[in-house]
Order: structure tokens, then sequence, then C-alpha cells
């Protein structure tokens, strides 16, 4: 477990997408609700990676939908990164 703060968490979400803190939740979709596609999920997972030096299997992120599943994949997988 990496120990991540939810709301350190979502703020660095909303920095990224430009939406307001208070409309992100861990139901939040990627997708529909952040207007990301494959290549905005795979740039997000690249800024939190480098933010928390953090990496996860692009494989494992390649599937997440909703912001609280990328925060539990980073908290409870994420690996320190060597850089």
């Amino acid at each position: 477990m990496n120990n991540l703060k939810w709301d350190e968490f979502a703020q660095n979400i909303s920095d990224y997408v430009g939406v307001e803190k208070n409309e992100i939740n861990e139901d939040t979709d990627l997708y529909s609700d952040l207007c990301l596609d494959s290549l905005g999920l795979f740039s997000i997972g690249m800024y939190l990676n480098g933010i928390y030096k953090l990496e996860v299997p692009l494989s494992t992120m390649a599937v997440v939908s909703k912001v609280g599943d990328m925060y539990r994949i980073l908290n409870e997988e994420g690996k320190p990164s060597n850089g």
C-alpha cells in the first residue's frame, strides 16, 4: 500500500483534466465524465506515475474506467519507479 491521499489524488486529476475537484469522486467515469479516450487514459496514467513516482503495468491501467479504480490500482499495485 502506497498511502496515497484521496484529496490530493482528486486534485491531481482535476488539474490534469480541467474539471473542478468537487466534481470528481470514486465513481467518476474517465471516459464519459472526463472525456478521455484510450490515449488520454494512457497520458493521465503517465502523469500520475510521474507525480507519485510509481509504476503500474499498462495492461493493468488499460482496463480502468473509474477514477476510484485508478486510485486503488496506484495505491495498492504501484511499485516505486527508478526515476
